[in-house]
């Protein structure tokens, strides 16, 4: 008997909550992260904006009544004092703002003393502290945030060259802002320190609601056309693979800290749960782009919609409420009673998964504190990089730093230090990340310089003080959500404040911003390439290959007659899933770099979709596997066999004595092996061929 669910929705939502949401509409950030362009709008932190508004808005405020465009450095210390707090349990955020406020006051003064005494000692003084504070990186991630921002501070401090008695006043008016900036974080509007993560896990689940959403459109009649969704099957699972495997990681470093294994004990299972009903999203999606619409489908997958639901909503909980599930569990377990077909079994996945959720959240609430004590604090060592990379790339800033800051000494640029700022925040380890942040650094910057130099022409004095508040306020609440975004509003603030210690330069000051923005940008990516550059990753030609190998394994367990386990098939298929989308994000890395290797990035794309339609087909084959198989699934899995041997890693081949090792195959033969896989006819010649190793 069909039952209607209807969705769950909370009874009641915070104005913050809700102002948190309507920012970026789900949709638009689905459309963005099935695009490769990273945007989290579930992490807008409306709260730790409003304690940076005031912390800003009141030094600001302090400082134009008092007279004192010096104490913009204040207001500047209390910005990236906030900006600092790595939030979470209240000691490791004062340890981290106090480390930096420390850390500031002294470069704060010394490089800008050292400024004044000549361009000698400017640059030594800027060159060592480039050097000294971008080893932060060995010490974990913290480390890095609080050595990137007193990089920001010492190339600021050299744009300011004093005499060593108003150089002890910037340090001096510098620990006032950072105290009054740790003040207003700690002591105003406490945050749950968990939220983010809650947050994630619950955006984790909401996607995978999108995604069943997605099939009842496709099912239902006269909605939009399967062969239109074909193209985005690929970025879809990959951005939910991308977001699993991040959410993982960070509920992870949780067991790091006794307090937080609880939250860690809470969402590590939801995130489990998840990747396992991945399995079955994965089958059901590959069924129905194949054209399947039956009733008991569609009753299937809008059940499993409305548990996703559910899900969503219990994880961001501080307490979950596991009872809210038994009634999805309870329907799902009967449907894969009633439907034996592939529909069936993934009703039955996808309520063991829940079955399972509901037994940790079971333990957890009825008092259970193992996983509270099972960890001490300091037990796991602190996450740290490799020393030669950090060395390197600290050498590397340096340089560019330099190179920088010699360009606007030799230019005359005014407000040079945001070139220098813009070398010390797009600059990264590799080439990949470095790209794309120069990208939207320089996108952020020319939006907010030309938004602030409007401002600054057309509004009042007292309207712009009045606008320092929400555009410090969103910089912080949108540092985690988007990198351009932040530096939007961070452009439009710094114009701003700039303009306020300095009236009348107006749109001077934002053409500068930008300006300054895109040299000292192209200056860090020029670095990244041509300074001390690091080995280049894997050809693409490669990780298609091993994304080809993995997924040909997967295939091959899933099709083959020996019984497995859940954890051998989810591990063969996460290989799958990860190799896919490390190949996919480095074919687009390529169609940035240039168009000379279009040839083979258009065959890459071809394998790549083609590898995950047969992910689907591999799940779906899983699921319908029965005891007694057929001639012709016997003939399969003995294809997929024979493939997943020919193409084994070459550490996990056993050749012959005196055998040379077998080359990965070219981009032509997998090409050509995937599509005639695609029309699954196992007694194709060019199949048989090739699998066993002779290209037609």
């Amino acid at each position: 008997m069909k039952k209607n669910l209807p969705l769950s929705f909370p009874r009641k939502q915070t104005f913050l909550r809700v102002a948190s949401r309507s920012i970026v509409p789900s949709a638009v950030a689905h459309w963005l992260g099935v695009r490769a362009i990273a945007i989290a709008p579930e992490q807008v932190a409306v709260r730790e904006g409003l304690r940076a508004g005031v912390a800003v808005g009141t030094v600001m405020l302090l400082a134009l009544y008092l007279r004192m465009p010096l104490m913009a450095w204040s207001a500047f210390a209390a910005f990236w004092t906030c900006l600092v707090d790595p939030g979470g349990l209240l000691r490791p955020r004062l340890d981290a703002m106090l480390k930096f406020a420390a850390l500031g006051t002294v470069l704060s003064g010394a490089i800008s003393a050292a400024a004044g005494a000549g361009p000698l000692a400017a640059f030594t003084g800027l060159g060592v502290a480039m050097f000294g504070c971008a080893l932060g990186r060995l010490r974990g991630p913290i480390a890095t945030q609080i050595g990137v921002l007193a990089a920001i501070v010492a190339v600021v401090a050299v744009c300011y060259p004093f005499p060593p008695q108003t150089a002890l006043r910037v340090s001096g008016l510098f620990a006032v802002g950072s105290i009054w900036a740790t003040l207003i974080c700690v002591l105003a509007w406490p945050v749950d320190p968990y939220m983010p993560l809650r947050l994630a896990c619950s955006a984790l689940l909401r996607e995978e609601e999108r995604m069943t959403r997605r099939l009842l459109d496709f099912m239902t009649p006269g909605g939009p056309s399967v062969e239109q969704a074909r193209a985005s099957v690929g970025a879809f699972r990959r951005e939910i693979r991308s977001r699993i495997e991040r959410t993982r990681g960070r509920i992870d470093v949780l067991s790091a800290d006794a307090i937080s294994s609880r939250t860690r004990a809470t969402l590590l299972p939801a995130v489990e749960a998840c990747d396992r009903i991945f399995i079955a999203l994965i089958a059901f999606e590959h069924a129905v782009l194949s054209g399947e619409t039956s009733r008991a489908a569609r009753r299937t997958v809008r059940v499993v919609t409305t548990m996703l639901h559910r899900m969503a909503h219990e994880a961001q909980r501080p307490e979950p409420r596991p009872d809210r599930l038994y009634r999805h569990q309870r329907l799902l377990a009967r449907l894969a009673e009633q439907d034996t077909d592939l529909f069936g079994k993934g009703a039955h996945v996808c309520a063991q998964a829940v079955q399972d959720l509901i037994q940790a959240w079971q333990t957890l609430a009825s008092g259970s504190q193992q996983a509270t004590r099972q960890t001490e604090p300091g037990a796991l060592p602190r996450p740290t990089a490799p020393r030669l990379p950090a060395f390197r790339h600290a050498a590397r800033l340096c340089v560019s730093v330099l190179v920088a800051y010699a360009i606007s000494l030799t230019l005359h640029l005014p407000y040079a230090y945001w070139a220098m700022m813009a070398v010390v925040v797009v600059t990264q380890p590799r080439v990949t990340t470095t790209l794309p942040r120069t990208i939207e650094r320089v996108i952020g910057s020319i939006a907010g310089g030309l938004l602030a130099a409007v401002m600054g022409v057309l509004l009042p004095v007292w309207s712009i003080v009045l606008l320092i508040f929400p555009l410090a306020a969103a910089t912080i609440a949108l540092r985690s959500v988007n990198y351009a975004l932040c530096v939007m509003f961070m452009t439009q603030l710094f114009v701003l404040v700039t303009d306020l210690v300095n009236p009348g330069l107006g749109w001077d000051v934002a053409l500068a911003r930008a300006i300054n923005n895109i040299i000292g940008s192209l200056v860090g990516l020029a670095g990244c390439l041509l300074l001390w550059p690091e080995r280049r990753d894997t050809p693409l030609a490669a990780q298609v290959a091993e994304a080809f190998r993995a997924n040909i394994r997967y295939a091959a367990l899933a099709t083959g007659s020996a019984p497995l386990t859940w954890p051998q098939i989810e591990a063969a298929r996460r290989k799958a899933g990860t190799t896919s989308t490390r190949a996919e994000i480095q074919c687009q890395t390529a169609r940035l770099e240039g168009l000379r290797r279009s040839d083979q990035i258009g065959k890459a794309r071809d394998i790549l979709f083609l590898l995950r339609n047969l992910a689907g087909a591999a799940s779906v084959w899983w699921m319908e596997k029965t005891p007694d198989q057929t001639p012709a699934l016997q003939q399969r899995a003995a294809l997929y066999s024979r493939l997943a041997e020919r193409f084994a890693p070459a550490d996990e081949a056993c050749p012959a004595p005196g055998t040379p090792a077998q080359p990965d195959p070219t981009l032509d033969e997998i090409l050509l092996l995937v599509q005639k896989l695609d029309l699954a006819d196992p007694e194709d010649p060019p199949v048989q061929a090739i699998s066993r190793g002779h290209s037609s």
